[in-house]
């Protein structure tokens, strides 16, 4: 009866995981989990009076779990509430709290996270005296009550020790703008999981202290802050970000090639606090203690409790904590249930409180590899135990474990599988924890100073080599393969051969001979899906990535050749081709291009060329015919693909498909990057034709529309500047979709009205990034068609 109890509790938890997200998608409405929730529990009281020992019964009660989680996530226990979302656009004041820990001084001001609790319209606020300092601050006495978030950055001003307490912030509010690709970083759903709403960028004039004395999160915050202050100084570079990040989390001062790096080894969970820190914290603490009784159980509780408020209370971290504590009062108490119970218990509480968790990376990883350290590590120590020592077994096992658990979450949020990362967890780890452990000792014993900082500088000591060692493997091309993206079939088949070959009492209703029968099945299934994969027809498609106000457009034809046509570049340390770029191309499963062209040397058509350069294989690079531009130089300098610059008239073969080179003028500007050198360059098949422009002016496009043919799709000159797409250059393409490449809320005003109105005179349907994200056009039997990824996800 017990265990049977254990597995509804087990097979209830997996339900109500599957109708929390059904009910956070929207798919599940309340109404109708509610219903489904009392007929189950209906049927349940009338089962249970008669069938006490019935199946029926534990398959009413996982019903009954599912219907939970729907209700919890379609919004069952959350109070309506206007969201400060609703007065974007508006001139408003602001009033709330900044979040600990997100007050940060830049080189260009403060940045800040406000947590809003009410909001007062401009046209209803009182006149203020326009001065930081000033006491006659507004008042939020006629306010609106809110919720939600907003990024506030306060220009050429350095306010970070002086935003404690409740503030009041006037300015408009302004929607917040995410780039919409398949294969990276989701900030949509990184602000909704944050509860961020808008943005808001004003002068120090604009800001008021409302007065207040800073709270526990805030002084918590502020140590934190100090203690990152003191490692960093003591510790300069990478080593001493990396190890304030694995310590205090954030990726603050860590590098973009520090994170690659860590990524191709299998190692990004340890960039940042997670359930692992907060176990190994435990398991030492509980060594220097010794004597295991109440009043250590407690000793070690607060510290967690204390160290995780330092971290933010991160989901992962929170989880990690809530199991500890569980398994902490269970032994206190004599009473030590079963690790499974305590894990789905733990589970069903973190999601009872917060049900947008399910929807974290981190959550979702750290539910995986522990959910994988329960059922299916003791099989894998046992195997391994038979061919070497018992605690290198436990290494190897623990390591194992992990990664077969969380393998398909890892391809489909990083769409790369580390070669190196078995061996990278089996050695470097263990060394990694102990750089952490120094670094952990050392924030206790700061204030005795000499010891404190001995401590960091031994940590960073240690680290220094290891990173150098995870630069080196990560620099080899083995280290990681590229898998692109898993269809949801392949998960459920993946885990359901793991717990045939892993699962120990799971499968005891089938003989030997059934089971490898289904191993068989599990097998050929993934198999054949890899085949169809590579060998379904492909026809000519053309991706228009979203990169902001660049350009960036991929196509890949029916013979699965590829070409990148420019790179985007945005202002700053943002690059395009790190973070948006190479995880598209890793989603669809591209490990090399074939070509890359950069139609002209600006840096928002150029600036991601280096970072693709040096992570992918490169046949050919065709550039404009102009003196090489910064980025280019650099381009040229990280690369050793064939380079050639582009000839009016000349053609180049990619299998069935030609990329036509219709104009390639001669810039007469000494600093390589003027528009007028633009590449105007047409891609035909059999299948259909597109046109790209690059940022052309109309003069070129004059000069080259006597020579263009008629194309089905135009990528749009210049992200839809008035002073291109000229009208005799447009009756000549004839296209019948333009697309513009183009930044949200950009200050050019692009793309302008006067080439809106042109395209729709020639019959074009206009595809913007700005609005649909990544534009995805497929030719496929003389069809053209056109999804957006914003909005039809499925297609991508």
């Amino acid at each position: 009866m017990r265990q049977q109890l254990e597995q509804i509790l087990v097979y209830g938890t997996l339900a109500f995981l599957l109708g929390c997200h059904l009910g956070l998608s929207k798919i599940i409405p309340l109404w109708a989990a509610v219903s489904l929730g009392v007929v189950f529990s209906l049927l349940f009281i009338g089962v249970c009076c008669k069938y006490w020992e019935s199946k029926i019964l534990a398959v009413l009660a996982v019903g009954i779990f599912f219907c939970c989680g729907a209700a919890i996530g379609s919004g069952a226990i959350r109070q309506a509430q206007l969201e400060i979302g609703s007065f974007t656009g508006q001139q408003v004041h602001l009033f709330g709290t900044a979040e600990p820990g997100s007050v940060k001084n830049r080189p260009e001001g403060t940045s800040l996270v406000l947590v809003c609790s009410a909001v007062q319209a401009e046209s209803v606020a009182a006149d203020t005296k326009d001065s930081f300092n000033t006491t006659a601050a507004p008042t939020n006495r006629t306010a609106t009550a809110v919720a939600g978030k907003v990024r506030v950055f306060i220009k050429n001003e350095q306010l970070a020790d002086k935003l404690a307490g409740k503030l009041a912030v006037r300015g408009t509010l302004k929607p917040l703008t995410n780039f919409a690709n398949p294969g990276g970083w989701d900030g949509e759903l990184w602000n909704e999981l944050q509860g961020l709403q808008g943005r808001m960028s004003v002068s120090g004039s604009e800001v008021y202290l409302s007065g207040g004395s800073p709270g526990i999160s805030d002084c918590i915050a502020g140590l934190a802050n100090t203690l990152r202050q003191q490692l960093q100084s003591t510790v300069p570079g990478q080593a001493g970000a990396v190890l304030a990040g694995m310590t205090l989390g954030g990726y603050d001062g860590i590098s973009a090639e520090t994170r690659d790096a860590f990524a191709r080894v299998g190692l990004a969970h340890l960039l940042a606090v997670s359930g692992t820190h907060i176990a190994l914290l435990t398991g030492f603490l509980l060594l220097v203690l010794r004597r295991l009784n109440r009043y250590t159980l407690l000793v070690v509780a607060a510290i967690l409790l204390f160290y995780a408020a330092l971290c933010g209370f991160k989901p992962p971290v929170l989880r990690a904590l809530c199991m500890s504590l569980a398994l902490f009062a269970a032994c206190g108490s004599d009473r030590l249930p079963q690790r499974s119970n305590i894990f789905c218990g733990v589970v069903l509480l973190l999601l009872c409180y917060q049900p947008r968790w399910l929807w974290d990376v981190g959550f979702q990883l750290s539910f995986v590899t522990t959910a994988g350290l329960l059922y299916f590590y003791p099989v894998l120590s046992g195997v391994c135990a038979r061919y070497m020592p018992v605690a290198a077994a436990e290494v190897l096992a623990v390591s194992l474990t992990a990664q077969l658990a969380a393998l398909p979450f890892l391809v489909h949020y990083f769409h790369q599988l580390s070669l190196a990362g078995l061996a990278a967890n089996l050695f470097l780890v263990p060394l990694l924890e102990i750089a952490v452990l120094l670094t952990l000792a050392g924030f206790a014993l700061l204030p005795l100073l000499g010891l404190g900082k001995l401590l960091f500088v031994l940590a960073g000591m240690l680290l220094l080599p290891l990173l150098k060692l995870i630069g080196w493997l990560a620099a080899w091309n083995w280290s990681s393969v590229t898998v692109g993206s898993w269809p949801y079939l392949c998960s459920a088949v993946y885990y359901l051969l793991l717990l045939l070959v892993l699962g120990n009492s799971d499968w005891d209703d089938f003989s030997n001979k059934e089971r490898r029968l289904l191993i068989a099945c599990c097998c050929f299934t993934l198999a054949g899906i890899g085949v169809y994969d590579k060998v379904r027809p492909q026809p000519l498609t053309v991706h228009f990535i979203d990169v902001g106000q660049g350009d960036a457009a991929l196509v890949i034809t029916p013979q699965r050749q590829t070409l990148l046509i420019d790179s985007g570049g945005l202002r700053g340390d943002y690059d395009t081709g790190r973070r948006i770029i190479l995880p598209y191309l890793r989603y669809l499963g591209i490990r090399s291009l074939d070509v890359m062209l950069l139609s002209h040397g600006h840096h928002d058509h150029a600036g991601g060329a280096v970072a693709v350069a040096q992570n992918l294989p490169i046949g050919k690079i065709i550039l404009p015919q102009e003196p090489p531009a910064a980025d280019v130089q650099a381009l040229l300098r990280n690369t050793k693909a064939q380079v050639e610059h582009a000839q009016t008239g000349s053609n180049y073969s990619l299998g069935n498909t030609e990329l036509q080179i219709v104009s390639a003028p001669v810039s007469s500007s000494t600093a390589g990057d003027a528009n007028e050198s633009s590449l105007i360059v047409r891609v035909a098949s059999a299948g259909g034709s597109i046109v790209f422009t690059g940022d052309a002016t109309e003069d070129e496009e004059l000069l080259a529309a006597g020579q263009i043919q008629p194309s089905q799709v135009l990528k749009v000159s210049h992200h839809g500047s008035d002073h291109s797409s000229c009208m005799p250059f447009l009756t000549a393409v004839r296209p019948q979709i333009a697309v513009i490449s183009v930044g949200a809320g950009n200050s050019y005003g692009h793309p302008g009205s006067a080439v809106l109105q042109r395209l729709a005179a020639v019959g074009s349907q206009v595809w913007r990034t700005d609005l649909g994200g990544a534009i995805k056009i497929t030719f496929d039997g003389g069809t053209v068609k056109c999804y957006s990824y914003r909005y039809q996800k499925e297609y991508f």
